[in-house]
């Protein structure tokens, strides 16, 4: 998962509950006098990935369907006060700002969607998704690269244009500027957090922090009752198109090495309330091994081992020992050889 898949894991909840089926109409614009009651949005997806489009709110999901022909969608609902939603299609999300009663229009081509994504009709949607694509296109110096005495001038530097973007609702939407500066704060305190956990991590040798986490008849399984193998654990979520894409090559990997002395274990950072999901995609997937469950992104393993991104692989020993915490992906030509030695082949 890439590195504005973090940021949705830090600034959102799980949102599962009051779909809304949005039904697919052509481009409306102030000009043919529609009545709207609440907020409402259009808009057209190029290159389209599925027929329908999400808006994830902090305790609502609504759904809107493409038309088939222009692949246009429209959407309203009913929203008492401004708020955050996410926006989804395909793999691909990005953040919005919505406001009661607003007449928002959007365009994106999944091609290049955050290069090409715009709005009209929210000033603040427009300019989250301008602070987003700045966002990927800076270099963030490695946390661990950088003395503490280093770190305030990075983050000053990191936020810089971001901030000066935002200035401009101080103002006008003294609300969202808040909002988003916390959110600023929130993400400079969790790679802070992340920063000492990494400087705590268990290195080559040492022995491996304990993972324990129900299997999907809730019972327990540890790390450690597997000393004897060598164990690749894979830490990933159903809702992680990176994770996905690997789940072919690791059901591979797993038939490859089915005989010898390896130990599969997946731990998904799903939200219990998802837990059917999960359940569902390790049927569909063929998935096999140990797969367990955390309960959401915030627990043990992610503390521990300081991960900050998924799909998270890594390699312990037949001791139980670290081997290595940021391991080749079950895709990559890297990780038989890695298996092969820790079996002595």
């Amino acid at each position: 998962m890439d590195k504005k898949s973090i940021i949705w894991v830090l600034l959102t909840v799980a949102f599962l509950v009051a779909i809304f089926y949005g039904e697919p109409s052509k481009l409306l614009n102030e000009d043919e006098g529609v009545k709207r009651t609440g907020v409402n949005i259009q808009g057209v997806i190029h290159n389209n990935i599925g027929d329908t489009v999400k808006f994830y709110g902090a305790d609502t999901t609504y759904i809107a369907a493409l038309d088939s022909v222009t692949r246009i969608f429209s959407i309203n609902f009913d929203l008492d006060s401004a708020t955050f939603f996410n926006f989804f299609h395909g793999e691909e999300s990005t953040r919005m700002h919505v406001k009661p009663n607003d007449n928002i229009t959007l365009s994106l081509n999944t091609a290049e969607f955050d290069e090409s994504i715009t709005y009209s009709g929210s000033e603040t949607s427009s300019a989250l998704a301008w602070m987003y694509l700045e966002e990927e296109n800076q270099d963030f110096p490695s946390i661990m690269d950088l003395s503490d005495e280093e770190l305030d001038p990075a983050f000053e530097e990191y936020f810089a244009t971001r901030k000066e973007k935002l200035e401009d609702f101080k103002e006008s939407d003294p609300d969202f500027y808040a909002s988003v500066s916390n959110d600023f704060d929130g993400l400079e305190n969790y790679f802070r957090q992340k920063r000492t956990s990494m400087l705590a991590l268990p290195k080559p040798g040492e022995d491996a922090f304990e993972i324990s986490y129900p299997d999907k008849d809730s019972t327990i399984v540890n790390l450690s009752d597997f000393v004897g193998n060598v164990v690749y654990v894979d830490v990933w979520a159903t809702w992680c198109g990176p994770c996905r894409i690997e789940i072919p090559h690791l059901v591979e990997l797993e038939n490859e090495y089915e005989e010898k002395d390896v130990t599969f274990i997946g731990v998904s950072l799903d939200v219990l309330e998802d837990k059917q999901t999960w359940l569902d995609m390790m049927e569909e997937k063929n998935m096999a091994g140990q797969q367990l469950i955390t309960g959401g992104w915030t627990c043990q393993i992610t503390n521990d081992y300081a991960i900050t991104s998924i799909p998270r692989f890594m390699l312990f020993d037949k001791e139980g020992k670290v081997a290595n915490l940021d391991a080749p992906r079950p895709s990559s030509d890297e990780i038989r050889p890695l298996l092969d030695g820790l079996l002595g082949e």
